[in-house]
């Protein structure tokens, strides 16, 4: 061990054998033994050891480890990991992998996969693939695919086909052409 450096500022340098170094400073604190590197001053922590890294500040917390990164923030959390990122801050989730596209807030659902569309939002459903569009609220159903329209919304009941005009309303029924 070496002491004090200048008993003014009082500065401590330790070296236990060639590997190791600690140095301890006016509130700054330095550690390193081989692969192994620690450093402290004033509410920051910093971490590194053969690959992962750590930080911590105040309410800051990052991770780093062989494509892995993870921060989180005062309610904000965030992942990251070979093509998969995921996000949450105050009830918004959002996901995202590959062609996979996925968000929650507050009641709202969203799906996107590649042609694949989808949405939830209090009753409200839709959903879109490859030309096919289908839409649920309350008692309103609608689908359209190729020219072929549906529609249904409490008794009435309407299908268009290339022409082909069909209308039911309860029992009273019309086709036309």
């Amino acid at each position: 061990m070496i002491g004090p450096l200048d008993e003014s500022i009082s500065c401590f340098l330790i070296r236990v054998d060639p590997w190791v170094h600690a140095l301890a400073f006016r509130g700054l604190h330095v550690l390193t033994f081989r692969g192994l590197h620690v450093l402290t001053f004033r509410g920051l922590h910093v971490f590194t050891f053969r690959g992962l890294h750590v930080l911590t500040f105040r309410g800051l917390h990052a991770l780093a480890f062989r494509g892995l990164h993870v921060l989180a923030f005062r309610g904000l959390h965030v992942l990251t990991f070979r093509g998969l990122h995921a996000l949450t801050f105050r009830g918004l989730h959002v996901l995202a992998i590959k062609g996979l596209h996925a968000l929650v807030f507050r009641g709202l659902h969203v799906l996107v996969f590649g042609g694949l569309h989808a949405l939830a939002f209090r009753g409200l459903h839709a959903f879109a693939f490859r030309g096919l569009h289908a839409l649920a609220f309350r008692e309103l159903h609608a689908l359209t695919f190729r020219g072929l329209h549906v529609l249904a919304f409490r008794g009435l009941r309407i299908l268009t086909f290339r022409g082909l005009h069909i209308c039911t309303l309860r029992e009273f029924k019309v086709l036309y052409p």
